[in-house]
């Protein structure tokens, strides 16, 4: 039960074995197709995985870092999306769903529209 999640579309962590459940399980049908470069256990201690994917047409590349506890229990996951694009289009689309269970978890669309305006625009001036 005491797990966290952490990552890059989110804008804190979650706590909580169900609540990561949840999210997870709405997450991945969000994902157009999964091609893994890497899947399977490191060590005692950690399960990581590697995957391109899409989400509406926005190409994405995920890793995962999962720790294990004694017990062979994930306790702690780390995911990280990139670009900044497909970051923001996730977070967009887990709003929508989750935005009045989990407020403040993701960014709304006009948070990641903001953001990624202004990430445009200071790549532009470089």
């Amino acid at each position: 039960q005491d797990a966290t999640l952490e990552g890059a579309v989110l804008r804190r962590p979650v706590h909580g074995r169900d609540n990561i459940l949840t999210l997870l399980t709405h997450a991945r049908t969000l994902y157009e197709f999964q091609d893994y470069t890497y899947y399977g256990q490191w060590g005692n201690e950690f399960f990581i995985e590697s995957y391109r994917a899409s989400i509406n047409g926005v190409p994405v590349d995920c890793s995962v870092i999962v720790h294990l506890n004694a017990d062979g229990e994930a306790d702690s996951l780390l995911i990280h999306h990139y670009p900044l694009g497909a970051t923001l289009e996730f977070s967009k689309l887990m709003s929508e769903k989750f935005g009045d269970d989990f407020p403040d978890l993701y960014l709304d669309a006009a948070q990641a529209d903001g953001l990624a305006k202004e990430f445009l625009a200071t790549r532009q001036k470089d």
